[in-house]
């Protein structure tokens, strides 16, 4: 039978796509399972570190340098999560991932000494959650939605938003009530628990008899060949030698950079200021959760105009958030920062997976993500650790946060360079031959 050839239209959703179509069962697994990865893991950090630093005696630049070795293991952990599932598929690695994520958790809430929570929180845990966050999540819409994916991705991200609007101000209590060893005891049984859905992803429709986007006859073609959305499918080789593809990773560089301070050291820096620990978690979860609320309602707007746009708009609106944060001493500058910081990035961070795949293709999108993640985990671990060493030594967070600050100006800048002017026209006027359902597996 031979599939769609070149850009075509989807038949508007029905109600009954939602039972009849297994891609949004795959993508409700993604959500919980995402969410899981980001909420229990990145959100946990920073009311984790305000209740263990005064225990333990550590500096925050000890404690920093983990977070720089999570960050920085991204560049091993990320790429090789792509090659896995490319290899392996999606549910082998997401069931090793949250079995061993749990394990990591529970065994943080023993260490004693510097170097232990390193190799445990900073190594250990860091693979295990690279096998059940972003990679699997994009990868899972990403082989089964074309024509959605952009409303699909932001629905997928929002896990994240609403993970950590639960698991942030949960740790804070658990912490408050337990203290932070035993917290994360009972934090490692949530994540044992919430990893179950892993056990029923499938890596393709057409493991089930069925078509991307539930469209009979649709699949993703073959390199040099044009998908339903219009985008020609190019090699990862080639990717990487175009300078649009490296300015869509800084971008996403950036933002790493900026929600890993936030989400580990905001509360040390309100704590400084006077702000509460509760306080400064229950904004970090209204981040969160705004994050959440924006990726759903505004990602659509990436399969109806063009991610471009989306990421201007986002990169701006976590500019604004960041200027607010500077001068937050009180409940509405506080609230205001979490609004927009929020709003942004939970646009912005499921934008960047469907501009990756408009641009490019998604014909190895595990593979052309994951390669892409160096550069965006170089930044993620830098951050922090940088945000350690300038606070320790002058004593105050006001610097990185300036600097966080004018790097998204600078990502500002990239995102309104980074038009892909010539790539619409080249995908458009691509020849599209025929692209058979067997034509090979859908990487």
């Amino acid at each position: 039978m031979t599939a769609e050839t070149g850009p075509s239209p989807t038949p508007r959703f029905r109600p009954r796509d939602l039972v009849e179509f297994r891609g949004y069962r795959q993508a409700g697994a993604a959500w919980v399972l995402y969410g899981t990865a980001i909420g229990a893991v990145f959100f946990i950090s920073s009311p984790l570190l305000s209740a263990m630093l005064p225990d333990v005696r550590w500096s925050l630049g000890v404690v920093s340098t983990a977070l720089l070795i999570r960050g920085l293991l991204g560049i091993v952990s990320n790429p090789l999560t792509g090659m896995l599932i490319t290899r392996f598929g999606i549910r082998p690695i997401v069931v090793i991932g949250g079995v061993f994520t749990a394990g990591f958790t529970a065994l943080t809430g023993t260490v004693s000494s510097p170097w232990e929570f390193g190799v445990v929180f900073g190594v250990a845990l860091t693979l295990a959650d690279s096998f059940m966050g972003l990679i699997p999540a994009t990868t899972i819409v990403h082989r089964w939605f074309m024509t959605r994916r952009g409303v699909i991705m932001g629905f997928v991200n929002s896990g994240a938003g609403f993970g950590g609007l639960l698991f942030a101000p949960l740790m804070a209590v658990l912490v408050a009530d337990f203290g932070w060893r035993h917290a994360l005891y009972v934090l490692a049984v949530i994540i044992l628990v919430l990893a179950l859905p892993s056990l029923f992803l499938r890596d393709r429709p057409a493991d089930v008899g069925q078509w991307v986007d539930g469209v009979e006859g649709r699949v993703i073609p073959e390199y040099g060949e044009v998908d339903a959305i219009g985008t020609k499918q190019v090699r990862i080789g080639q990717m990487a030698r175009r300078p649009l593809y490296w300015m869509v990773f800084f971008i996403f560089g950036v933002e790493a950079w900026s929600l890993a301070v936030y989400a580990s050291d905001q509360g040390l820096f309100l704590k400084s200021v006077g702000v509460g620990s509760l306080a400064s978690s229950g904004a970090l979860g209204f981040s969160a959760g705004v994050a959440a609320v924006a990726g759903i309602l505004l990602s659509r707007l990436n399969d109806k105009f063009s991610p471009y746009y989306v990421i201007i708009g986002s990169v701006v609106a976590m500019l604004i958030g960041s200027v607010l944060f500077l001068s937050a001493r009180s409940g509405v500058q506080l609230w205001a920062y979490s609004f927009f910081f929020g709003a942004g990035y939970g646009t912005l961070v499921p934008a960047m997976p469907v501009a990756l795949s408009r641009y490019f293709g998604a014909r190895n999108f595990a593979g052309a993500f994951g390669l892409g993640q160096i550069l965006v985990s170089l930044m993620a671990g830098v951050g922090p650790w940088l945000t350690g060493v300038v606070s320790d030594s002058t004593g105050s967070f006001t610097v990185p946060i300036y600097l966080i600050t004018g790097l998204l100006v600078l990502a500002l800048i990239v995102a309104i360079a980074a038009r892909p002017r010539a790539r619409a026209a080249l995908a458009a006027n691509a020849p599209a031959g025929p692209i058979t359902a067997t034509s090979g597996p859908q990487d």
